[in-house]
């Protein structure tokens, strides 16, 4: 589809931080600052229909942090985004916030891939847990390490554990059971217990007392002697699950008296990472879009990738310096949605030179200033979700003032 282009100059607001964007050809767009470096802009394109909103952050501004953030600061479970932003009590205010990783939206309201919350991993995954991809794969995730630096990877999870006599035993995952030949760690951030034993494999597990922590190294103590099945108890720090050829591994390690060292880390290796929110799947990979290859570079389908739904997305600039949260409406009259070809197309006309697609559908929201402002689709409003990404202003916020520029309309 030929879109035309028209450059959208927004006058410098008071945050002495101007922007200027390609935007596609629009009918009116609305510009406003929420926080120092955040901006919050309303577009609308008749030719679609689409009502877009956009939430630009200087990643440079002082107090600015991304953060994820998990339903109710629980492993599972569901909660609205604006619920999320609401009862956020750290530092600063939350300036905005959008739906992030698709989850489990018929159970248990978990994230499908990693998650990395404040540093602290909440699950660890070396292959998504999707039921609806067409292969196994690693979906794209969305990542902020500590430097407010962004990156769009598929990352893996590559935890290791090093034994008290030194020999060091790779992690099959975190917080979740991929096979019945795991071995896994399962942490507090998973709940009260490990999870019951729906794969009826039996394997064996040994409860872990935790000793601590240096920098990325989670340190435990064996406690207690091995047994089959689940549900241990993780208060005390944790537990080792392992199953078929693994299990001579956990015995002899829980015959070991001694300090136990894991290193749960992602490849490929940014860093130490703040957050990490999933998604599904890669649209924009150095300023290129990939979207029409989605289906077969991320396992997409062509109902979801092709057909126009309402989208949630996530970019940034080719300099890192700036951050793009994305909201297009859609299944009504007025608000046709896009096609991941669409959401890539609008998001080089925004400037994103790395760019990814979140959960949409019914669960697409933006909340910007405690208010939703975005038509999310489900007929019951607001739809609860699985996780979320939160855009935290630690400076002053600016008192609600005129738009930054004036709604411009074609002639």
């Amino acid at each position: 589809m030929a879109i035309c282009r028209l450059v959208l100059v927004v006058t410098a607001i008071s945050t002495g931080w101007a922007s200027q964007i390609a935007a596609q050809e629009f009918d009116s767009s609305v510009v406003r600052a929420v926080a120092p470096g955040v901006l919050h802009r309303r577009v609308v394109v008749t030719a679609g229909p689409w009502h877009v909103n956009v939430l630009e952050i200087d990643l440079r501004q002082a107090g600015v942090s991304i953060r994820g953030v998990r339903a109710h600061d629980s492993f599972g479970g569901r909660e609205t985004v604006s619920s999320m932003a609401a009862r956020y009590k750290g530092p600063g205010k939350v300036a905005g916030a959008v739906n992030g990783d698709f989850f489990n939206i018929r159970a248990t309201g978990e994230s499908e891939n990693n998650v990395v919350i404040e540093g602290q991993f909440w699950k660890g995954v070396k292959t998504t847990d999707s039921p609806y991809d067409t292969f196994d794969t690693i979906h794209s995730q969305f990542g902020m390490d500590w430097r407010n630096h962004p990156f769009i990877e598929r990352f893996e999870f590559e935890g290791s554990m090093t034994r008290p006599d030194k020999r060091v035993v790779n992690l099959d995952a975190l917080n979740f059971w991929p096979d019945s030949s795991a071995f896994v760690l399962y942490t507090a951030a998973f709940g009260d217990s490990t999870p019951g034993d729906s794969t009826r494999r039996h394997p064996l597990a040994v409860s872990l007392q935790s000793a601590g922590e240096r920098g990325d190294t989670l340190l435990f103590q064996v406690a207690g002697k091995p047994r089959q099945g689940w549900s241990l108890p993780l208060a005390g720090g944790g537990a080792l699950l392992a199953g078929g050829k693994r299990r001579s591994e956990l015995r002899v390690l829980a015959s070991r008296a001694g300090l136990i060292r894991v290193v749960p880390h992602l490849a490929p290796d940014r860093g130490r990472m703040r957050t990490v929110v999933g998604g599904w799947p890669r649209l924009i990979v150095h300023g290129l879009s990939v979207a029409a290859q989605a289906d077969s570079l991320e396992g997409t389908f062509p109902r979801f990738s092709s057909e126009r739904h309402p989208r949630t997305g996530v970019g940034f600039s080719a300099d890192s310096s700036r951050l793009f949260l994305i909201a297009v409406d859609g299944r009504r009259e007025s608000d046709s949605g896009m096609s991941l070809v669409e959401l890539a197309r609008l998001m080089l006309d925004l400037g994103v030179y790395e760019g990814m697609n979140f959960d949409g559908g019914g669960s697409t929201t933006m909340v910007v200033d405690g208010q939703v402002v975005n038509s999310p689709s489900d007929k019951t409003g607001e739809r609860a979700v699985g996780s979320g990404l939160l855009v935290v202003v630690d400076a002053p916020q600016h008192a609600p003032g005129k738009p930054a520029s004036k709604s411009l309309r074609r002639n």
